[in-house]
């Protein structure tokens, strides 16, 4: 691939002055010849995880070339060539979080996930089915969990957190997230307030999260309520969520709300 060429392992060896020579990689132990790049590499990597689930490689070796790794990962994403490596999209978005996460790069896997979810990149439904896939898994569950939380914590990265947790349907990372999940549905606007919703949908059994999505029944905003009741319909059996809908039914504008509110009483 001698597109990639500037990006060889080892640079250029010409140079001069009294600067110690660095310590080059060896690329021996991943079996690529000395002209090899980190794409050969990840693709090496992503053959790997094909086959065995596995790196097949010593990724704390590549520690400083992770975000390196990471966008080679994007870039391979985005390129309407790479079916032609046997790998459907899918999967390489499968395998990509699967080499990060391996690896121990949360940095690096934050950012991935971040940017894969921008709409522009064409891969969101693919981080869908890949967080959804992983989330199950002991190997890689606990991992994404404890991320994904403090992306959802965070100042700047809440907004993808919650729209991973919304994706990845989990239970348990919602009931982790549940302090959050409740002041956010009531508070935030937009997107970040839809996921909240979902993310309460998940565990509506829980007594904070079904008293949470009752009080949303009076929120002033109609997408808000609508989002409560859609959910709160699903449970029409239970009195306390009969009694609150039939409390709002009256003082309810919006028709297709009231519609939903019926359907629970």
């Amino acid at each position: 691939m001698t597109d990639m060429a500037q990006q060889a392992f080892g640079g250029d060896d010409s140079g001069g002055g009294t600067h110690p020579e660095k310590k080059k990689l060896g690329l021996d132990k991943f079996g690529l010849s000395p002209d090899a790049n980190l794409r050969d590499l990840f693709w090496q990597i992503m053959a790997s995880y094909a086959a065995t689930k596995k790196p097949g490689t010593d990724l704390k070796v590549l520690d400083n070339d992770r975000f390196a790794l990471m966008r080679v990962a994007l870039s391979a994403l985005s390129s309407p060539h790479s079916g032609q490596y046997g790998l459907p999209p899918r999967f390489l978005m499968l395998y990509s979080i699967m080499m990060l996460a391996d690896g121990g790069w949360d940095d690096a896997l934050a950012e991935f996930l971040e940017r894969s979810l921008d709409k522009k990149s064409g891969t969101e439904d693919h981080v869908a089915h890949a967080v959804k896939r992983l989330m199950v898994q002991e190997r890689y569950g606990q991992a994404l969990s404890k991320l994904i939380g403090q992306m959802a914590r965070g100042r700047d990265s809440t907004g993808t957190g919650l729209e991973l947790l919304a994706k990845a349907e989990s239970a348990e990372l919602a009931l982790l997230l549940k302090k959050e999940l409740m002041i956010i549905a009531r508070g935030d606007i937009g997107q970040n307030q839809m996921n909240a919703i979902k993310g309460l949908s998940l565990i509506k059994e829980d007594a904070d999260a079904k008293r949470s999505l009752m009080i949303l029944l009076s929120h002033w905003d109609a997408q808000a309520r609508l989002a409560a009741a859609e959910v709160l319909v699903s449970m029409k059996g239970d009195r306390d969520v009969v009694e609150a809908a039939s409390k709002r039914i009256s003082a309810e504008t919006d028709e297709e709300i009231k519609k939903l509110l019926r359907r629970i009483i």
